[in-house]
């Protein structure tokens, strides 16, 4: 059985970038925002089968920081305005969602990626993941880049269910890697 997914979405149009009231899109700052990163990576995976492993900030250094493809203006926060969401354990201004536009090294190609689209599970179903992608899939475009991939769990079917209902559809016969 294939548990990794590889999918596509040639984008033909320049895409616009959503707006969802009371969230604002920012690009990462680093290190100030890594903590919140890590924890909003542990929420959003926590309901995963299976679960990913829980990252440290020296995860992060490697998995992110130290690859040439990754720039803190191709990962982004979205962040809930000020009283909506808060809660002791999670405070106004906190990330309620984060992607990265990543670049994988291909036969023919470097391909830019989908990386890590995390959407906390309280803000699920409000559009965030949409909005995300979106703003990705723009800055893609800016960039020259008309078509991006990723890859997802094939266990992960509400993972895979949003990717399809966003136009992504699977790789035939080519993987980003």
């Amino acid at each position: 059985m294939i548990s990794v997914l590889h999918l596509r979405k040639e984008i033909v149009d320049p895409p616009v970038a959503l707006e969802v009231a009371g969230i604002e899109v920012r690009s990462i700052c680093v290190p100030e925002y890594v903590p919140a990163w890590l924890a909003l990576r542990e929420r959003a995976t926590a309901d995963l089968s299976p679960r990913p492993r829980p990252w440290t900030d020296a995860d992060f250094a490697n998995e992110m920081l130290a690859k040439p493809w990754w720039r803190n203006d191709r990962t982004w926060l979205a962040i809930a305005a000020e009283r909506a969401g808060s809660s002791p354990t999670r405070p106004s201004g906190s990330p309620v969602g984060a992607v990265t536009l990543a670049l994988r090294e291909g036969a023919e190609r470097s391909v830019p990626v989908i990386h890590w689209l995390l959407v906390d599970p309280a803000w699920r179903r409000r559009g965030i993941g949409r909005l995300l992608v979106s703003h990705l899939e723009r800055a893609a475009w800016n960039t020259g880049w008309r078509e991006l991939q990723l890859e997802t769990h094939a266990g992960w079917t509400a993972a895979v269910a949003f990717y399809h209902s966003i136009g992504y559809a699977p790789v035939r016969g080519r993987s980003p890697r």
